[in-house]
């Protein structure tokens, strides 16, 4: 109610600001001091006194001044307070009035001077209070969404970048900003590096955390821990016992047991729930009065993969480099013997020589062929000739 009754008071104050420029005013002495009447939205008028010539410069430079309606509504609403709207709505019940809305909307509406410009600035206030009107024909209208902008897009007037434009020049603002960060904020990181301390002997958890550089990601909650049971300094049944509680997630290869979490929000909320369940199972390993010595570990959910290993036979050794040369070396002077004797085979000579029998064999072909056609003209001559003499 003090938010109506501020904008109710605030259109009053701006009617009542109006009302100076309907004034009766002397006749002017020309007609050429006629100046046409213009909207409340164009500019403001002059006040009365202006025109009659009793105003300063000053008063005429304030009169020049546009109205903010938007301002003044926003500033009486600031300067109500509840006990002043309490005043405002006694004083309406006197004037028999419900409350000091009533007596605003009534008083406006029956005023004889309420002129169509006064009327204009009340529904273009009321306009600005309840927002437009969605356009339930737009292409932008949504049913579900009550306040859904359906104002439309003006067409492109060849004033602007294209979209594909606008999303590279943001790219490239986007370089430009991490290109700042890396040369005048990451440098000043170094005041915050500590030295690397190895883990002493009771940090026997390893943690490991997933982050994406400040982006939100659904995978950024989850945390890993890893331990090796033999590091918690239990006996001998409690640690084979802790690894049968672990199940699958003891690794007999690496000897560490591997546990994740992402069921909470945060990272805090799952390395704190990751946190019990290890205190947990340390707690039940040293619990006496089952040792779990009658239940074989279970190692069926690791499957050994064969890693194939270079055979030692053939690792370079020096004695195997000795006997490699000694090889090479009996096996050349194998083949100059062979040279020399002519019973070295020369694969170069053999290519050449077969590529030489092929051509030959394809050149008497070619005879062969260009002599059938000519036998078998003679042949038909030689017939024709015999059957004319008959």
């Amino acid at each position: 109610m003090a938010s109506s009754a501020a904008s109710q008071a605030a259109r009053l104050c701006a009617s009542a600001c109006r009302r100076p420029c309907r004034a009766p005013r002397p006749p002017p002495p020309r007609a050429a001091q006629l100046v046409p009447r213009r909207t409340f939205s164009a500019c403001v008028a002059r006040s009365a006194r202006a025109k009659v010539g009793g105003g300063t410069d000053e008063d005429e430079a304030d009169a020049l001044r546009p109205l903010d309606l938007k301002g003044m509504n926003r500033a009486f609403a600031e300067r109500a307070t509840p006990e002043g709207l309490r005043q405002l709505d006694e004083l309406a019940k006197e004037n028999g009035f419900n409350t000091i809305d009533d007596f605003l909307t009534s008083t406006l509406r029956d005023t004889q001077a309420w002129a169509s410009e006064d009327r204009a600035l009340e529904e273009q206030l009321i306009k600005d209070d309840k927002g437009d009107k969605p356009v339930k024909s737009s292409f932008w209208y949504d049913e579900e969404d009550p306040e859904t902008n359906t104002e439309e897009h003006d067409e492109f007037d060849e004033d602007d970048i294209t979209s594909m434009a606008h999303g590279k020049l943001e790219e490239v603002r986007e370089m430009r900003h991490y290109a700042r960060l890396a040369v005048w904020e990451m440098p000043l990181l170094a005041k915050f590096a500590k030295p690397f301390e190895p883990p002493t002997e009771g940090q026997v958890l390893r943690w490991r955390y997933t982050t994406y550089m400040g982006e939100a990601h659904p995978a950024e909650r989850k945390v890993v821990v890893q331990f090796a049971p033999d590091d918690l300094k239990l006996t001998p049944v409690q640690t084979s016992k802790l690894k049968k509680l672990a199940g699958p997630r003891y690794n007999p290869e690496t000897e560490f047991v591997k546990m994740s979490c992402e069921s909470y929000e945060h990272q805090a909320q799952n390395k704190a729930y990751l946190q019990n369940l290890v205190s947990d199972l340390i707690a039940a390993a040293k619990d006496p009065t089952d040792t779990f010595e009658d239940v074989p570990l279970d190692l069926r959910h690791h499957r050994v993969k064969p890693k194939p290993r270079f055979p030692r036979e053939w690792r370079m050794t020096e004695q195997r480099r000795l006997e490699l040369e000694t090889q090479r070396k009996t096996a050349a002077l194998a083949d100059l013997q062979r040279e020399e004797q002519g019973l070295l085979v020369d694969g170069q000579k053999v290519i050449d020589g077969f590529l030489m029998q092929r051509l030959v064999e394809d050149q008497e072909k070619q005879k062969a062929a260009e002599l059938v056609p000519a036998a078998r003209g003679r042949t038909t001559t030689h017939s024709s000739s015999s059957s004319s003499r008959r």
